[in-house]
């Protein structure tokens, strides 16, 4: 078989992954968690001195937490392409693509304009009227960061967290749709939309915030051909995230 049918077959066989992608995309983090907690009741239930082993586990406010959450993202993310891996679709569903100066001009751009995004959102919701909280997390999602909580956020928020969110959203769910013969702006907004969903800790502010981001993300992948750029992409903008966290941390 040549390399063009190849390709024409592994498409075919991505785009008929869809409703795989929309569970993935939709429910794969909730699974992971369901599964976690799952293993941690039974655990503690079989060695009851292993409850001090999963109380990161169950409190946020652990400093430990985000380590555990970065661990089960990466599980996911191996889950994920041992999945594609085992359907053969892995090479077109989580492409690298390009990486030349000018698509880091471009990731470049996708952050300071996901930034100025959301000044621009704040300013609204500030003259709307609106608690500044709506800004922030949702209370039962919400904890006290402290600086013992920074590697874990780290590891969880800027390094796991963009990996298995672009494998499942710009790679698996986007590469499926555009196989299908999706317009690509179309299948952009309508994967940023899904990314947007799972982001429940949020008010209407941060998931507005997180669709631009997701349709940022998208563009790079168009652009670039494969998930390095909107990898980097999304590294860049939660390390920056994360640093004014630092850095308001560092100030009280």
């Amino acid at each position: 078989m040549d390399s063009a049918s190849e390709h024409s077959e592994t498409q075919a066989r991505l785009a008929l992954m869809l409703l795989s992608a929309v569970l993935w995309s939709l429910f794969g983090f909730d699974v992971l968690v369901f599964a976690g907690s799952q293993l941690a009741t039974a655990h503690e239930s079989a060695v009851p001195a292993a409850a001090s082993i999963w109380v990161p586990w169950w409190d946020m406010e652990h400093p430990v937490s985000g380590v555990y959450m970065a661990v089960v993202l990466a599980i996911g993310a191996v889950g994920l392409w041992f999945h594609l891996r085992m359907r053969k679709v892995d090479g077109e569903a989580l492409p690298i693509g390009r990486m030349t100066y000018p698509l880091l001009g471009a990731i470049a751009v996708a952050v300071l304009v996901d930034r100025y995004a959301w000044n621009v959102i704040a300013e609204l919701t500030a003259s709307s009227g609106a608690d500044e909280t709506v800004l922030g997390e949702r209370d039962e999602y919400a904890y006290t960061l402290t600086a013992a909580h920074m590697i874990g956020e780290v590891l969880w928020t800027v390094l796991a967290a963009p990996l298995f969110e672009e494998m499942v959203f710009r790679g698996l769910l986007l590469g499926c749709l555009l196989a299908r013969g999706w317009d690509p702006w179309v299948a952009v907004s309508v994967t940023a939309a899904a990314f947007a969903s799972t982001h429940g800790q949020y008010y209407l502010p941060g998931l507005i915030s997180v669709f631009v981001g997701g349709l940022l993300f998208g563009w790079l992948r168009i652009i670039s051909g494969g998930l390095a750029a909107p990898v980097l992409a999304h590294v860049a903008m939660n390390a920056w995230v994360v640093y004014e966290d630092w850095a308001e941390l560092q100030a009280v």
